[in-house]
């Protein structure tokens, strides 16, 4: 079975303040991995919906903290669908205490964010037999098939990739000519899912 993430997202610890939480945008895809911290979607699709969330929300309903909306390490680099469930979801209502353990969330630089999911052989992100893991999937909406999608297109991208670096150094040129033809078939074929995935999900 295919793990969550490859790569757990680290905030660098020596980011200077900046007056405003946006300014972060370009450190926090960088230490994100040009991923979504929630559900490890790339933004190599789609960087426009990406976003930036505040873990602990900004702006909660029912308690109050004193966590300043510039904080770069209570901020999350993040797809829309992630940050549109998200909200201001905050059951423990206490800005220190994440989760207790069967509701709430885990900061997605934890590496035990990393182990609460696996995925399917075909990429749907699979929660561990934990009842925070089922909320969080649940909350976030890290069931929704855009997740499944991405991890599908993501992989043929770096398929396609392979593909056209051994096609460089095929020496036969008429062998070259035909899977030339066969890889621009592949890409036609790459381009169409690309645009089910938008179509879909619009």
């Amino acid at each position: 079975m295919p793990v969550f993430r490859e790569l757990t997202p680290n905030r660098r610890p020596d980011r200077k303040e900046c007056k405003h939480y946006r300014s972060y945008r370009k450190t926090l895809r960088e230490d994100f991995n040009n991923r979504c911290g929630y559900c490890d979607d790339s933004d190599r699709l789609r960087i426009r919906s990406f976003t930036i969330d505040h873990f602990v929300p900004q702006n909660p309903k029912d308690f109050t903290h004193n966590i300043p909306a510039n904080d770069y390490y209570n901020l999350v680099y993040t797809c829309n669908y992630c940050n549109a469930s998200k909200k201001n979801k905050w059951p423990t209502k206490n800005a220190e205490e994440h989760n207790n353990g069967r509701e709430g969330f885990i900061d997605p630089t934890e590496e035990s964010y990393t182990e609460l999911f696996k995925r399917s052989d075909a990429g749907k992100i699979i929660p561990d037999n934990d009842d925070l893991a089922n909320y969080i999937l649940a909350e976030l909406k890290l069931w929704l098939p855009i997740h499944e999608k991405m991890w599908k297109w993501e992989r043929l991208i770096t398929l396609e990739e392979k593909i056209k670096a051994k096609l460089e150094l095929v020496k036969d040129q008429k062998l070259k000519d035909v899977l030339k033809e066969k890889h621009y078939q592949i890409m036609l074929g790459l381009n169409e899912i690309r645009e089910n995935i938008f179509v879909e999900n619009e």
